[in-house]
């Protein structure tokens, strides 16, 4: 016969209110393979058949857990000793793909195609943050923003990047980002960057990109789509040791930021970086 144990009410519902603690306290690397709404491992298969024309270098592995994640560099038509390198970088926060799947054709096309300029070279980091992308997440593994550590090194990927991507290296660098903005923005870090800003928002205009003009970052603000960093914010965030992408590499000839909108549409979101991609590869 079996014995029926009683147990309180009021119990029950005092375990039942700390089960959200639990889960809080729980650590915050793996998350159930249930969670992922997309494979970097299918993302980035089509690095395996890109032609002569690429070169395909495995610069480090980001581990989390169980998850193994190698980051690629892809660099086309490399000229050894080249004085003309551009360095372009996405997927930096996971929850910004549009950019990441724009890259991924226009390296497809680029592979297909006769090279435009041949004292160009491009090097690319299509993934940034590959466990973010898999999980549709802002941050990596350990919840740590890579757009911040670009100082203090803290991340597996700030290491590798700073490591395999050197600043002296490039002329332009371009990050690809997604940002709340209503429309279209780029950061341009000094004045020096100001005429290449400039030509790349007049032709997202000719093209019909919206431009944003109400974005604040801190106390700065966009105007015509082009959020201006001046010294003085670029100094501050020096000193608080959380440089971004942009401004690490902001030493080189032009080093900019771009932020498709996230409420946009995903296609048109892909096609406002594809503009932006052609004009790179053109100047």
């Amino acid at each position: 016969m079996i014995k029926r144990v009683h147990i309180p009410f009021f119990k029950i519902k005092i375990k039942l209110l700390f089960l959200p603690l639990l889960f809080l306290c729980m650590p915050q690397v793996i998350c159930a393979d249930s969670g992922k709404i997309r494979s970097y491992t299918e993302y980035i298969a089509f690095t395996d058949s890109l032609g002569n024309r690429f070169s395909k270098e495995n610069i480090g592995i980001v581990k989390y857990g169980s998850y193994e994640y190698p980051l690629y560099k892809l660099v086309y038509n490399k000229k050894p000793h080249s004085q003309n390198v551009y360095l372009i970088i996405a997927g930096v926060h996971g929850n910004e793909s549009a950019p990441v799947f724009a890259l991924r054709d226009f390296i497809i096309r680029l592979n297909n195609e006769a090279p435009q300029r041949e004292d160009l070279s491009i090097e690319f980091l299509c993934v940034a943050n590959p466990y973010g992308f898999e999980f549709n997440q802002r941050y990596n593994g350990e919840g740590k923003d890579i757009n911040r550590d670009m100082i203090l090194l803290e991340t597996q990927e700030g290491k590798i990047i700073a490591a395999a991507f050197q600043k002296k290296n490039y002329k332009k660098v371009f990050d690809f980002h997604e940002a709340s903005a209503q429309n279209f923005f780029l950061y341009c870090y000094g004045t020096k960057n100001k005429s290449y800003a400039e030509n790349i928002l007049n032709l997202l205009k000719n093209e019909r990109i919206l431009l944003d003009t109400g974005y604040e970052d801190k106390i700065l603000k966009t105007e015509n789509g082009m959020l201006y960093v001046p010294f003085y914010a670029s100094a501050y965030m020096h000193s608080k040791k959380m440089l971004t992408i942009g401004l690490y590499y902001a030493g080189c000839e032009n080093s900019f930021t771009f932020e498709t909108p996230k409420r946009s549409d995903f296609a048109e979101r892909k096609r406002t970086v594809g503009i932006i991609l052609d004009y790179i590869l053109g100047n």
